[in-house]
């Protein structure tokens, strides 16, 4: 008798029992997924949260029931899967029992899950809460010896999964006869042949397409949002913990790079929040000028900007360069603040139904541990747009595949590549959360910094709160923060790599660079960025270098601005830049053909969450930020700021503006006034010491500067500020 005649009735049997089992173990992971988005929704008290329960709740449910079909795709895997599993145990453990299927299904259904997620702590940890990560189930990965750590984890993780996998489909075509079986694996075989020797369009070198010298060079800035200026490898940082991967410091791919780049090591951004910023690093224009103050800019903000201003991408569209964006939660800023860029891939935060739609969908535990792939962006194509689905490593590959297709094709282009690798909460995750932390630590920053964003959003008064940390918390955080570093520099290290696949390289100039930085309790700060004043401007400072085309590696000193980068890569590339830029080209200090002079820093602050406490100076009163800002249904749903709040907003910000060797900075006070102080650069870089009366010649001259900026909107040069030189002491 065949196989076919013998089997079926031995595994059939099993069939409604195992269904019934993964039936009811996944109805129960549902509801409780539903149970659990219910609680958390009902803790959170900020005005968002309030608006999601109210105003919100029928698309909330839409997305429950939409995530039924995730359950109902796992049900049936789960039986094709189990079913052999039942059949095999009841073979050598028979058993007539009701429930002889039934109880093994819903307990392996339950064990699997539990497998999976202990693979997702390992593999995407940034997909678990804090305490969810601090849980001693999900450190058993951490369990083996470090050397073949990797080893056996990768073997549980990776190599199992598909054993299994291979188990079940040969257990399948056992069940059936030789003649289907061999059908089965034949058309599986023809399938896989078709798939791997289907022409594909071959990424052709740009040497052996266009006479060397008639392409114009390509243009790339990589980025990683907050990244600082002073703690990057080749800024001379040297990170606290030396011993194995850490041992090679937080940069060492882009520090070989570097070698090779005109370094800037003193480079400022007019304001540090990322929308602000980027406007205007591409536009070389100052906030007041482009008309984006805030992260929260309303529709005609917006259409204002955009006619307002011409874009280092539009500029170079126009010369026929192929222009695109390609970033993770952080390049967002493309989506809400049209730039110019033809092609944008990034994923989306700044729109209250995808907040919605992710605090539904990462609810059911389900959407990450299964869906987090191909066939889970096709199913649910929303989740590209998730913070958390897009991560820096999917950007690295999405810039790989994007770089063959772009040398087949021969034309000139200009890509931004930005990365959330640096920005709070510093959730780097495997194996760079281990480089720079201490072991030994045990606090609630293990994984990731423990940021309450309902406190942050709900009050201005988190000062005191981000003040009340221990030495050893803070040490934590920064060792979390250069691990993310590190993980930006794999990043880069393989857009570099790809760039040298495709022959690209030597015809790419290429930036790397950041929006802003972020302050990590040096003296007189804590934890924010684009804020304050108060400290070393540690959050305005980033790292600028570029290398390309004809470019020798050196150092510059001298301070500059982010606005000075468009007009100097037009400059490489030989395009005039546009009237209205107000940056400077720096291609003439790059070739040694101009001599290096400081150029003068002016910056603001962003949005005002907290209002960082000035000695002597009573703040103005500013509303926490769910109080002012709201939802514009009208708009895509976006966060905006309605227009009764601009003259507050814009008025509360503190001015900064820095030289040489002297900083000043302008303090809105309660009473409508501006409280000036004076720093010494050279000897206070951390900005501890007022010297506004002990140096009124120098205030004066530098008051009448900072004011003319704020008030009439004009950059006075420090030859101007200081016409008989600047003071050095």
């Amino acid at each position: 008798m065949t196989e076919t005649t013998n089997q079926p009735d031995k595994w059939r049997r099993w069939l409604p029992g195992t269904a019934a089992g993964t039936g009811l173990w996944l109805a129960a992971l549902f509801g409780w997924s539903l149970w659990q988005l219910a609680t958390t929704t009902e803790q959170m008290d900020n005005k968002f949260s309030k608006i999601a329960r109210s105003e919100h709740l029928s698309f909330m449910i839409g997305q429950n029931l939409l995530v039924l079909l995730a359950y109902v795709l796992l049900w049936i895997v789960a039986v094709v899967m189990l079913v052999p599993a039942v059949a095999t145990l009841r073979k050598r453990f028979p058993s007539s029992k009701r429930g002889a299927a039934f109880v093994p299904a819903f307990l392996m259904g339950m064990a699997v899950h539990s497998y999976f997620i202990l693979r997702l702590a390992y593999k995407r940890p940034y997909f678990l809460s804090e305490g969810e990560y601090g849980h001693w189930y999900f450190r058993i990965p951490e369990l083996w010896p470090e050397a073949v750590r990797p080893y056996i984890n990768g073997a549980l993780f990776t190599v199992l999964p598909w054993l299994v996998v291979a188990a079940v489909v040969v257990w399948w075509l056992r069940r059936f006869g030789p003649r289907v079986r061999w059908t089965l694996v034949g058309s599986a075989i023809a399938l896989t042949a078709i798939a791997c020797l289907w022409p594909h369009q071959k990424a052709v070198p740009v040497a052996k397409m266009v006479t060397e010298g008639k392409q114009p060079p390509n243009i790339i800035i990589i980025g990683s949002d907050s990244l600082r200026g002073d703690r990057i490898g080749y800024s001379g940082y040297k990170p606290e913990r030396k011993d194995g991967p850490a041992a090679d410091g937080v940069s060492p791919k882009i520090d070989a790079w570097a070698k090779d780049a005109v370094r800037f090591e003193r480079c400022y951004t007019p304001i540090g929040s990322t929308l602000e910023s980027s406007v205007s690093m591409l536009s070389s224009t100052y906030p007041h000028s482009h008309g984006i103050r805030h992260m929260f800019p309303r529709r005609e903000q917006i259409d204002g900007a955009r006619g307002r201003i011409r874009t280092l991408p539009d500029v170079l569209a126009e010369s026929g360069y192929d222009t695109a964006v390609v970033g993770d939660w952080c390049a967002n800023y493309c989506n809400q603040m049209p730039l110019g860029f033809q092609d944008i891939s990034v994923s989306s935060y700044d729109n209250f139904r995808v907040y919605v739609s992710q605090a539904v969908l990462l609810a059911h535990s389900v959407v990450p541990l299964y869906f987090d792939n191909a066939v889970g962006y096709k199913i649910f194509p929303q989740i590209s747009s998730f913070a958390r689905f897009v991560t820096p490593d999917v950007v690295t590959t999405r810039v790989e595949e994007k770089l063959a297709t772009q040398a087949a094709s021969g034309r000139p282009f200009f890509w931004h590549v930005f990365y959330s690798c640096n920005h709070l909460p510093y959730s780097c995750g495997e194996p760079y959360v281990r480089y720079f932390t201490d072991p030994a630590y045990t606090g609630r920053n293990k994984s990731q910094v423990d940021f309450d964003i309902n406190k942050f959003v709900g009050g201005t008064d988190m000062e005191d709160k981000l003040k009340a940390l221990s030495p050893e918390d803070i040490r934590q955080i920064r060792g979390l923060y250069d691990g993310c570093t590190r993980h930006f520099d794999d990043c880069f290290a393989r857009i570099h790599a790809a760039l040298e696949k495709n022959g690209l390289a030597k015809n790419t100039i290429i930036v790397v660079t950041a929006d802003h930085g972020d302050d990590l309790y040096e003296p007189g700060v804590t934890l924010t960025h684009g804020l304050g004043f108060n400290g070393g401007d540690h959050c305005s400072h980033l790292p600028l270098a570029i290398a390309g085309p004809g470019i020798d590696g050196k150092s510059v000193p001298e301070q500059i601005r982010t606005i000075d980068l468009a007009p100097t890569l037009l400059d490489l590339v030989g395009i005039g830049k546009p009237g209205g830029w107000e940056g400077q080209s720096l291609a003439g200090w790059m070739s040694g053909k101009e001599a290096p002079l400081d150029l003068p820093f002016y910056g603001e602050t962003s949005f005002p969450y907290i209002l960082f406490s000035v000695p002597g100076v009573e703040r103005p009163h500013i509303p926490p930020m769910d109080e002012m800002v709201t939802i514009d249904r009208d708009y895509h749903y976006h966060f905006v700021l309605p227009e009764k709040w601009d003259d507050a907003v814009v008025s509360s910000k503190q001015r900064c503006l820095r030289t040489r060797h002297w900083k000043v900075v302008a303090t809105p006070t309660k009473d409508g006034g501006r409280h000036y102080g004076l720093f010494h650069l050279d000897t206070d870089p951390d900005c501890r010491s007022d010297l506004s009366s002990g140096r009124p010649e120098v205030l004066e001259a530098m008051k009448i500067a900072i004011d003319s900026w704020i008030d009439d909107y004009v950059e006075t040069p420090i030859q101007g500020i200081f016409p008989n030189g600047e003071p050095q002491g």
